[in-house]
């Protein structure tokens, strides 16, 4: 008996043991069930910027220190425009605004706005540091007043007001520490009043620093979106953006989809089971075994502390649409054998004895294809590539284990309508031809596959990365239109931070080190993203030079640098003991370490690269030798991620192949059969690029995922093709019958899988969010093109790569398959 005759009666084997078994095996499966889906509510979100990265990437870690040092730097920005800023009216409501955010939204820790701008002025000999409105405006004199000091100062333009003085924003900055942690909340409240707001920002002592959670980001955004709803007017229109605005969009969106995205694929699995099936238990067995190996899956998302992020967003439709393919291939069998009259149990065991291997198979190449994202480089990625081929393995395991259980236990009726018997005969007989016409002209099947091909290559020169959160919006999404608005008017709605460390206590009361500080503040306004300018720059050195135009009688010509070092210290020691903490934001305490906040466009992570290179040469070179700078910033970590999507892409394609191929060599048992077979599985990852191409579609974290998951499908089709090819072809030794039978016995089979798939991945077309309906879109496409190779360019490859081999047809009575009918081969 060969390798495979013993593993398929093994199979068999394992068909009576769980018949005998069958509660056992019910209970077993339905507790664990029922464990891991109590795990389900404790289930976590994660959209943030930084959650994109590996804890440890080093990109990250520097992210996590500039928040220990500086706070959080990503803020929501509220756009207000309206026909006149400077009117009593207009400043009357953005004041009842600003006091509702106040007073109505949790985990705040400022609220920035005309109402309470930075004011620096000099009376006398004595600093004054104040709000911008302290004495509320009382005649038009003071509005014009009002105005141009506004205008005037450069500190405002582009942040505070736009160029053109038709908009204003308010700035809402959130906690940066959870209020969850008690000696967590006490550190932060104790640096607020330690040292005349100057204190150690050190957080809890042999703690970890914990910064707000998504629950909290995500009820302050709510909270904040309610006060608006509340002032906003025709006259008085509020566009809120900044980094958690996307965040929550983001999660919302995800959320409302990923509940549609179900409940579709449900739909769609019911309607194909009744058309396929027509009984109860063809629809309800596949049912609890989708639903109870997705459960099961999100269970153990919980137990390994994996977030539910916008690349899982697709994870449970997907584990439906897959796994339910695993439970159809068995049933088909199983109702085929008790319409040929054996008993329901036989009908189990030769069902599992027929596609036991075919199912174990097809699960590991797709969990392959899938365990291939787990060399990525972005986080959620890599977190994937663990929990989709765990969910994929729980599909087979329930089906080999829960399907045969209760199938012993149930009802089944054993009666096939004629008519679907014909239907499926004449689907047969259809694919069949299909495939007789390309074993006879096989050559001419290979010389259009090439033109395809060929035609394809203009589309792959036109592919590109890209990564951009706010282009995955529609583009009439309120969020998107908000952050374009301050985009444009404000000349930038993003920023990098430059960290720079002059590595010696009070290093930045250096007359020099300001200077070359401001030079390269200068110079990085200068440069261009994406030929766009640099809206602003701003450090330090703002600080300085108005607190040194306030000592000087408020005089404009005194807005420069003190040249001494002596005068430098005695200034800001001034502008310390003022009450203003402001200088926490833009220097440590020891005055060794700047931040310097460059305010840039919002454009692709892709174009990011350049022009943190042009950023870091000019302020090194200004900043001369002995100056160290570091530059971080959410803009920053998508640059990174960007660099990781490539490397990720790299990765998954070359470990998917090394693993799938020698798998697809071995289950096919000839080494020039087997790599010829891996051929048809290249056509539909080539015609996906070449797709994404020429519609501009980009490769992103959400379309990356389309090479491994396509590759692990459509080998299991091919793999179900072989297998039956392989099977007919030893008995004939003729290719052009081999393939002939393999269709006739299993085309329906690998047709019908085919349209689950393509129809159950285009639930995501119905997504709010363009990068998952490109998503649904290319997986619907790259099922459909697999489908097309396996009957097509297959068998002419089978031909041809066969032609050399003895011929030797089976005698009229010998059946082809002596063991059990055939017809059924999974996705």
């Amino acid at each position: 008996m060969t390798i495979r005759g013993r593993i398929e009666d093994a199979f068999a084997s394992w068909g009576r043991l769980v018949i005998r078994w069958r509660w056992v095996a019910i209970v077993a499966v339905a507790l664990s069930t029922a464990v891991l889906g109590s795990f389900v509510p404790d289930l976590r979100v994660d959209n943030s910027e930084e959650a994109f990265l590996m804890p440890d990437d080093p990109e990250r870690l520097l992210y996590d220190r500039f928040r220990e040092l500086f706070d959080r730097e990503d803020r929501v920005v509220i756009a207000v425009r309206a026909p006149e800023i400077f009117s009593f009216v207009f400043l009357e409501r953005l004041r009842d605004l600003h006091r509702d955010l106040e007073e109505s939204v949790p985990h705040l820790d400022e609220v920035t706005s005309l109402v309470n701008a930075r004011n620096t002025r000099g009376e006398g000999d004595q600093l004054i540091v104040e709000d911008l409105m302290e004495e509320w405006p009382r005649s038009e004199g003071d509005l014009e007043r009002l105005r141009e000091r506004v205008l005037a100062n450069p500190l405002y333009r582009n942040i505070l007001i736009s160029e053109s003085g038709r908009m204003t924003t308010v700035s809402v900055k959130p906690d940066t520490y959870s209020s969850l942690s008690s000696s967590l909340s006490s550190s932060v409240s104790a640096r607020d009043d330690a040292l005349e707001g100057f204190g150690d920002a050190e957080a809890g002592e042999g703690e970890e620093a914990r910064y707000l959670t998504e629950p909290e980001t995500f009820e302050m955004v709510g909270a904040l979106r309610a006060v608006v709803e509340r002032h906003n007017a025709a006259d008085f229109e509020l566009y809120p953006a900044g980094g958690p605005v996307l965040e929550y969009s983001l999660t919302r969106t995800m959320q409302r989809d990923s509940t549609l995205f179900m409940a579709l694929a449900l739909a769609i699995i019911f309607l194909f089971l009744g058309l396929l099936f027509r009984r109860p238990s063809g629809v309800l067995l596949p049912l609890l075994v989708v639903v109870a190996s997705a459960v099961s899956t999100v269970g153990i998302m919980v137990l390994l502390d994996v977030p539910f992020s916008m690349t899982f967003n697709i994870l449970p439709a997907f584990l439906f649409v897959v796994g339910i393919c695993d439970s159809i291939h068995i049933l088909v069998i199983v109702y085929q054998r008790l319409a040929a009259g054996v008993s329901k149990e036989q009908a189990v065991v030769d069902a599992l004895r027929h596609s036991g291997l075919a199912v174990l198979m097809t699960s590991v190449t797709t969990a392959c294809g899938l365990l291939s994202f787990s060399l990525a480089e972005v986080q959620p990625i890599a977190q994937l590539g663990i929990i989709a081929p765990i969910g994929v393995m729980f599909a087979m395991v329930y089906t080999l284990v829960l399907m045969p259980a209760l199938m012993a236990v149930l009802p089944i009726r054993s009666r096939i309508r004629p008519g679907g018997l014909r239907r499926k005969a004449a689907v047969d007989g259809f694919l069949a031809a299909v495939g007789d016409l390309a074993t006879r002209y096989p050559w001419q099947v290979l010389g259009i596959t090439a033109l395809i091909l060929l035609l394809g290559l203009g589309g792959l020169v036109q592919l590109r990365f890209s990564h951009n959160g706010l282009k995955w919006f529609p583009d009439a999404d309120p969020m998107r239109v908000a952050a374009e608005l301050l985009d444009d008017e404000f000349k930038g709605a993003s920023r990098v931070e430059v960290l720079i460390h002059t590595s010696r206590e009070n290093g930045l009361h250096e007359p020099d080190t300001l200077a070359r500080l401001e030079e390269a503040m200068r110079r990085s306004e200068t440069l261009e993203v994406d030929g766009r300018p640099v809206a602003k720059a701003v450090s330090i050195v703002d600080v300085v030079k108005e607190t040194h135009q306030a000592l000087n009688e408020n005089r404009s010509e005194y807005y420069v640098l003190p040249r001494e070092r002596e005068l430098i210290a005695q200034e800001l020691l001034l502008f310390e003991n003022s009450g203003s903490d402001d200088l926490t934001e833009v220097t440590d305490t020891g005055f060794q370490t700047a931040r310097m906040t460059v305010r840039t466009p919002w454009v692709d992570a892709m174009l990011y690269p350049d022009f943190l290179v042009d950023l870091r040469e000019v302020v090194q070179e200004t900043l001369g030798e002995g100056v160290e700078i570091e530059m971080t910033s959410g803009a920053v970590l998508f640059t990174r991620v960007f660099r990781g999507v490539i490397v990720s892409m790299a990765r998954s394609y070359v470990f998917a192949f090394a693993v799938i191929v020698p798998i697809l060599v071995l289950l096919v048992g000839d080494l020039r059969r087997g790599l010829t077979a891996v051929i048809p599985n290249l056509v539909p990852i080539y015609l996906v690029l070449s797709l994404m191409g020429w519609m501009g579609i980009p490769i992103d974290v959400s379309t990356l995922l389309i090479g491994g998951i396509v590759l692990g499908l459509a080998v299991d089709d091919t793999i179900h093709f072989m297998h039956k090819f392989n099977r007919y072809y030893e008995e004939s030794g003729d290719a052009r019958s081999a393939v002939h039978e393999t269709l006739v016995t299993t085309g329906s089979a690998l047709l019908f899988t085919s349209l689950v798939l393509a129809t159950g991945f285009s639930v995501f077309l119905a997504a709010y969010l363009n990068n998952v309906r490109w998503f649904g879109l290319l997986a619907s496409f790259a099922t459909i093109v697999a489908f097309l190779a396996d009957v097509l360019l297959a068998p002419a490859l089978m031909v041809l790569v066969c032609r050399g081999a003895e011929s030797r047809r089976p005698s009229r009575g010998e059946p082809a398959d002596a063991r059990v009918p055939s017809p059924a081969s999974p996705r």
